[in-house]
């Protein structure tokens, strides 16, 4: 071939090349093309699904046996939530006061509970159980400062292990006796605290009363409560749980002008009569503060608290300022192996049923065991309350108390409790009492409950 034959054949090649490089590289452009709209597509369906199930949200079952429904891109939930609490006892006292035998609602509540934009939690709840409506909860969380909480509404106040129990998750058909006779009860205002895995801190500042009050007023009065719980975990799921609480109450207000009145029945509500009683108190302020110890070890468990309560700016009776007392001491144990439930700074349902009724078992069954006492009694100086008009005499109660729990499984469970209470030195209220003060009171309660 010739010099310039082969050159021709050269500078074919190449041109060859190039037209094969040229289109490599526009096939290449054309798939990146194509992946791009593929992309998009998929991107503006995703959007569009996504703002679909934002819209349309979805209806789960969780927490128990009912629904929550949730919205798709998770920021709002709620869940229907209540309880139903049936009574059924007798109670008979040794001055015949009362031979009493019936049954009743102690509760039957129904509310919803949830989130709203995430970070927001809620909770309404009200009760029928007195064939009226009450408000128990009713409040408005945020929680997205973690581990940092706010809460405003209508809630209890940060004092007392067995207060802050759910009465769906307490060993006993009742609190401990001074819960009741101290006047723990829910209140509006203002709480926050921290919650950490193994301790936590609570404070509240409320108003006087539940809700608005009925009449025209200037002072409301207050109310100020602070808590801390400690409850690291020791080995498998046992729990040391240590704590204290405070609680101030000013009743210097134009609402119930000063009135207040410390009293309890024997372990029953079905009780018409408070045993223990002081009477309507014209007084300043009280003051409570409570100390708390409990422990769960495998299917053991043991409860206890103490507290005084101390009057302040009493008119009207021998002494102004008058000290009040009572606690309680409790052991459980599960038979069947189970565990009992605690979460951060209060008892929990219980963990797990082995053997669900439901599900051809014989469900869990646990046996308890308490001792309770509540002293409503402070006697002027140098005097104690052996006789009429010491001071203040409401009484003492001593309690023992033995129950049987059985959970058919973790929402339907049935309690049966026999207790024995000694009234003495009851002189504020001696129509209920033997004339020197004394009564024997003994009660029978079974309830059944569920809750969702």
């Amino acid at each position: 071939m010739s010099v310039a034959g082969a050159a021709q054949a050269q500078s074919n090649e190449q041109l060859l090349r190039m037209i094969q490089q040229l289109n490599e590289q526009v096939q290449s452009l054309s798939q990146q093309v194509e992946t791009a709209n593929m992309k998009g597509e998929q991107a503006v369906l995703a959007a569009a699904d996504a703002s679909k199930k934002a819209s349309s949200g979805e209806v789960k079952w969780k927490w128990g046996p009912s629904p929550t429904i949730q919205s798709g891109d998770g920021k709002f939930e709620m869940h229907v939530r209540g309880r139903m609490l049936i009574d059924f006892g007798h109670l008979s006292d040794s001055a015949n006061k009362q031979d009493r035998t019936g049954t009743e609602f102690r509760a039957l509540r129904l509310g919803i509970e949830g989130k709203a934009w995430k970070d927001f939690k809620y909770k309404m709840e009200i009760d029928f159980a007195t064939n009226e409506v009450d408000i128990t909860d009713a409040y408005l969380e945020y929680a997205g400062w973690d581990p940092f909480y706010l809460l405003v509404g209508n809630a209890k106040t940060p004092n007392s292990l067995e207060e802050l129990t759910s009465s769906r998750h307490t060993s006993l058909v009742e609190r401990g006796g001074f819960t009741d006779a101290f006047n723990f009860e829910r209140r509006l205002g203002i709480q926050a605290g921290i919650v950490q895995d193994w301790w936590r801190a609570d404070a509240a500042v409320t108003g006087a009363v539940l809700g608005a009050p009925d009449s025209n007023f200037n002072d409301e009065g207050y109310a100020m409560g602070a808590r801390v719980a400690f409850y690291p975990e020791i080995g498998d799921g046992n729990i040391i749980h240590a704590g204290a609480s405070v609680l101030y109450r000013n009743y210097n207000n134009d609402i119930d002008t000063r009135e207040v009145r410390y009293r309890q029945r024997p372990h029953s509500h079905l009780s018409g009569i408070r045993y223990i009683d002081t009477n309507t108190l014209d007084a300043g302020s009280d003051m409570f503060f409570g100390v708390e110890l409990a422990a769960v070890f495998g299917p053991f468990w043991a409860e206890s608290e103490y507290s005084w309560l101390k009057v302040k700016d009493i008119s009207g009776q021998l002494q102004s300022k008058a000290t009040f007392e009572g606690g309680y001491f409790g052991l459980g144990w599960y038979l069947t192996g189970e565990s009992r439930g605690y979460d951060e700074g209060q008892w929990d349902r219980i963990k797990k049923v082995n053997n669900p009724v439901f599900e051809g078992g014989w469900g869990a069954w646990a046996l308890v065991g308490r001792i309770d006492y509540v002293d409503l009694n402070d006697a002027i100086p140098g005097s104690t309350c052996v006789v009429a008009a010491s001071g203040i005499c409401g009484g003492k109660q001593l309690t023992y108390i033995v129950g049987v729990n059985w959970h058919l499984n973790r929402h339907v469970m049935m309690k049966f409790n026999y207790a024995h209470s000694d009234i003495s030195d009851a002189f504020d209220n001696l129509g209920d009492t033997f004339p020197d003060g004394k009564n024997k009171v003994d009660s029978f309660v079974a309830r059944f409950q569920v809750d969702w």
